[in-house]
């Protein structure tokens, strides 16, 4: 089975419409863009997924968020958050 991605914006109504009337000849069928998990099927996921770095198939995921330990003495000592993205800013300029 091929499948076909579109995207288009919802403002588009010429879009909208002629993706509707594809759809409604029924030699496609739209996907859900989103799944949504419940309670138990991301219980499920998770279980599995420790299943899976227990056996060492997987590596447990890493955080790559938060601030760097001189980052983290500056916020701590009382400078500005304004500084700190500021100087945020300039190390991530390109």
């Amino acid at each position: 089975m091929e499948s076909i991605t579109l995207n288009y914006s919802e403002s588009n109504m010429l879009a909208k419409r002629t993706i509707e009337y594809i759809l409604s000849l029924g030699i496609f069928e739209p996907v859900s863009k989103v799944d949504k998990l419940n309670y138990d099927e991301i219980g499920i996921l998770k279980s599995e997924q420790a299943r899976l770095i227990a056996e060492g198939k997987m590596r447990k995921p890493e955080m790559t968020v938060g601030f760097t330990p001189e980052e983290r003495k500056m916020f701590d000592n009382g400078i500005p958050i304004e500084t700190v993205f500021d100087r945020l800013l300039e190390q991530c300029a390109v």
